[in-house]
């Protein structure tokens, strides 16, 4: 495949991989909305058979499914796709029916999740299922705990796992805290082909304990093990915007996995929303003064572009300027540029590049909400954001407004 092709609208996934979610639905990957099937109806390996992805690339088409990677790419220069791309983009060919070999493994077998971070929802929390009731009177999710079948569990260990696999990736739901995740671990390690598999995690770490199972230990046994921490603000921000969160206790977390467990990298996972978006010096200045980051380390980052209520092109033009200049002089002051210039740059872009506004309301009337019912105080933490939403006009319910309930 040429590189060309390549950098132009292919994915690897298609030839190389498949995601799993929880309620049984197979997608090329977590940020595909594209639904080709679901294993209660047929076999997982029936479904990434049959992928119409690999088509729709060979005809020169910008698969619907892709749209999330492409946007991410245009706001932040990277994604998904052209991450998988740079390591698996020599096995994509002409071939749209090929005998599949599984490199990149991506189940999620369960919405377990110990927290309810204000971007996330019941599909992939089993603790936002009360607050969505209470919310929008249905949960978008048809019951608390979402997870995979033991066939499907089975199915995958005996017939998916191979020494093929080159990368396997593990979030949630919380995966620290999910069973399978360790069946899986136990299986790679038993097959006697754990050495040459690379593990990675999306986890809120919260926790390196799981029953007696020594985690390090374990952890051990692999290639390298990659923890991608979901941290996108420190102290009682933190706390709110990943509801469910003991910062003391995530930044311990944060230090072991930094400095006392051989074998494993922390490279955190940045969800940049219309509230962590003000914030990102002080969450980039803890990663470089507590944890010594330096400008070889990698921080990944996402830009909220859903829900759309926390994308930060809702936030009013003030609000907007105030964070962009705070953003500016950050980085015109900071010496570790190759890690937070990328991060800055594309943040102040996106959130300039569109004017949303008008859902503002939106958004402060969600999290209002979300106050009433975990006894936050969003107003506290995020006073330049209060005192926009004090001349705000709640004439109505934005929620029904904009179709949340």
């Amino acid at each position: 495949m040429s590189r060309k092709l390549l950098d132009k609208n292919f994915c690897a996934i298609p030839w190389t991989g498949f995601y799993l979610e929880p309620n049984g639905d197979i997608k090329n990957c977590v940020i595909s909305k594209d639904v080709m099937g679901n294993i209660e109806k047929d076999s997982i390996q029936q479904i990434i058979k049959d992928n119409p992805t690999r088509k729709q690339m060979l005809e020169g088409k910008y698969p619907s499914s892709c749209a999330g990677c492409y946007l991410q790419e245009k706001h932040t220069g990277h994604s998904l796709r052209t991450g998988l791309n740079s390591q698996y983009g020599n096995l994509i060919s002409e071939d749209v029916t090929p005998e599949m070999r599984v490199k990149y493994l991506d189940i999620r077998s369960s919405n377990l999740c110990n927290m309810a971070c204000i971007m996330c929802g019941s599909p992939y929390s089993s603790n936002w299922y009360a607050d969505e009731k209470t919310l929008f009177y249905k949960p978008s999710s048809p019951k608390k705990f979402i997870n995979i079948t033991k066939e499907t569990e089975n199915d995958i260990i005996d017939n998916i796992i191979s020494d093929d696999i080159d990368l396997v990736y593990f979030a949630g739901g919380e995966p620290l805290i999910t069973p399978y995740h360790y069946q899986l671990i136990e299986k790679l390690i038993s097959m006697g082909i754990s050495n040459d598999i690379k593990l990675r995690y999306n986890t809120n770490l919260s926790t390196l304990k799981y029953k007696k199972i020594d985690l390090a230990e374990r952890w051990s046994h692999f290639k390298s093990v990659e923890i991608a921490a979901s941290i996108d603000m420190i102290g009682e921000q933190a706390e709110l915007h990943r509801y469910g969160t003991n910062w003391k206790k995530i930044s311990e977390h944060l230090h072991t996995v930094r400095y006392d467990i051989p074998n494993v990298s922390l490279t955190p996972q940045i969800t940049v929303t219309a509230l962590s978006i003000g914030y990102l010096p002080e969450l980039l200045t803890y990663f470089i003064d507590e944890l010594e980051f330096i400008n070889e380390d990698k921080i990944y980052f996402n830009m909220a572009l859903w829900p759309e209520k926390l994308n930060p092109q809702v936030l009013p033009k003030s609000i907007k300027e105030l964070y962009t200049n705070k953003l500016q002089s950050f980085l015109d002051n900071t010496d570790m540029k190759n890690i937070c210039e990328p991060i800055i740059v594309s943040s102040i872009n996106s959130m300039n590049e569109v004017d949303t506004s008008e859902k503002f309301e939106w958004m402060t009337y969600y999290l209002n909400q979300l106050d009433g019912i975990r006894s936050t105080k969003w107003k506290e933490l995020w006073p330049e954001i209060a005192r926009e939403e004090a001349l705000v006009d709640y004439s109505g319910d934005p929620m029904t407004s904009y179709g949340q309930k």
